[in-house]
């Protein structure tokens, strides 16, 4: 079951100085932060784990995940390193205004789709191959989609 969180207006994304890094910070439903390092070709979001009571605790380890990622920049392994403590996110294309991403995690997969506005989808169901991820977010967008069309005309659902 796919799970929605919100964008929080201030400071939602900083690029930091001699870096390749930018960082989103993210208050979830729940009312708990976390954040997103995104890199030139991919994101790394820590796991699940990783929530933080308010911002400023949020702010602080993300500095330490900078610092990290800075010194793998280098590294061969870097990806293999970064699958092991986190979740990788790569971008795969748009699908009817949403920007699909196909999530990693060690050796199984799951997708999450961003519309235009910043509402984030994110599947909650892992996968073993990265095919059946990506077949399962455009069936989810083509039922968004068709939600809110049905929505529009009759006023509920």
């Amino acid at each position: 079951m796919p799970t929605s969180v919100r964008v929080q207006p201030q400071g939602f994304q900083v690029q930091y100085p001699r870096t390749s890094w930018r960082v989103s910070y993210v208050e979830e439903l729940s009312g708990k932060f976390r954040f997103v390092l995104s890199g030139r070709d991919f994101q790394f979001e820590p796991r699940d784990k990783y929530r933080y009571p308010n911002h400023a605790e949020a702010k602080r380890a993300a500095f330490c995940f900078l610092e990290l990622m800075k010194r793998l920049e280098r590294s061969r392994q870097r990806l293999g390193i970064l699958a092991e403590i986190g979740v990788l996110k790569f971008p795969q294309q748009m699908y009817r205004s949403y920007q699909v991403w196909l999530l990693v995690d060690r050796v199984r997969y799951t997708w999450e789709a961003v519309r235009g506005d910043g509402v984030c989808i994110r599947s909650q169901r892992w996968y073993k191959r990265p095919e059946n991820a990506l077949n399962k977010a455009f069936a989810h967008v083509d039922w968004e989609i068709a939600r809110t069309q049905i929505r529009d005309v009759i006023g509920w659902v």
